[in-house]
């Protein structure tokens, strides 16, 4: 039985992270008090028009060779399709990726996502200019949105319809897609099915929360024994620094009987009495 437009998924669904820009360098120096790239020009450019770096460049080609290398060892030709975000970074990547005879859609809705009053400054700063959304961030970041910018369910919204447009399109195709960390883990949260809870615990993590620059996220249809599934069934996260490390993990997609459901909710303890009821609530004196 399928399960709406997931059972026509590609076969192979790559995500690859940008690699380090201009803007990553300077909000990492700006974390450790080195302030030094805030400069006119770094304050007053778009966050769209970040270049790579020479790194970053490096760690294309990286991602590049790892990508062909994938290629040669499955027997396939090309990729189906090559979506690319429009900003400079991820276009400069994508180029770099080398890809033989590349074709590339530039597709808004992988662009970076909006940071809104937040854009380019660094952890210190966000919390003396914006301290209720820093607490809100704190209490439940998967829900928190930036000053005028997006929330990750904005993310997750762009995330379903290309995955929309990839189950319309191109069913049992091989598509990568050059874009950005947040980003990635929208498509996490919605092609692994995790609960918000997992999403914030894992992000949280220091060791499994992050992206690295051209990290790929390789979802496949086929499980270790060869076996082609309606829905993506494996995924993997490559470091093109570390290829080998890279472990495929199957995907489970939970479902919870009346018990589980009340077992996560009583981790939550009740703010009212176990005794007070609606009609406590609503019979008691109107002014208190």
């Amino acid at each position: 039985m399928t399960d709406g437009p997931a059972a026509s998924m590609p076969l192979d669904l790559f995500l690859v992270r940008h690699g380090q820009s201009e803007g990553n360098v300077a909000l990492e120096a700006a974390k450790a008090g080195d302030l030094s790239m805030m400069t006119d020009a770094y304050l007053t450019r778009s966050a769209a028009d970040y270049r790579l770096t020479d790194l970053g460049r490096a760690q294309a080609a990286g991602a590049g060779a790892w990508l062909r290398s994938w290629l040669d060892a499955t027997g396939v030709q090309r990729f189906d399709r090559l979506y690319c975000s429009p900003y400079v970074r991820a276009r400069e990547t994508a180029a770099h990726l080398a890809l033989p005879n590349a074709a590339w859609q530039l597709e808004p809705l992988l662009r970076e996502r909006d940071w809104g009053l937040w854009e380019g400054l660094g952890r210190d700063e966000t919390a003396d200019r914006f301290p209720e959304s820093t607490a809100q961030k704190r209490r439940n970041r998967f829900l928190w949105r930036p000053e005028s910018g997006e929330s990750t369910p904005d993310l997750d919204m762009r995330a379903r319809e290309v995955l929309g447009t990839l189950a319309r399109e191109l069913p049992a195709g091989r598509v990568l897609c050059v874009t950005h960390e947040d980003v990635m883990w929208a498509f996490r949260f919605r092609l692994e099915k995790l609960s918000i809870e997992e999403w914030i615990e894992i992000v949280e993590d220091d060791d499994r929360g992050k992206i690295p620059n051209c990290g790929i996220l390789h979802y496949t249809r086929v499980d270790d024994s060869g076996v082609m599934h309606e829905r993506f069934h494996r995924v993997r996260l490559v470091d093109p620094a570390d290829p080998v490390s890279a472990q495929c993990s199957t995907i489970e997609r939970p479902r919870f009987t009346n018990e589980q459901l009340l077992a996560q909710v009583d981790e939550v303890l009740p703010l009212l009495p176990a005794a007070t009821t609606t009609e406590n609530l609503t019979s008691g004196d109107s002014n208190s």
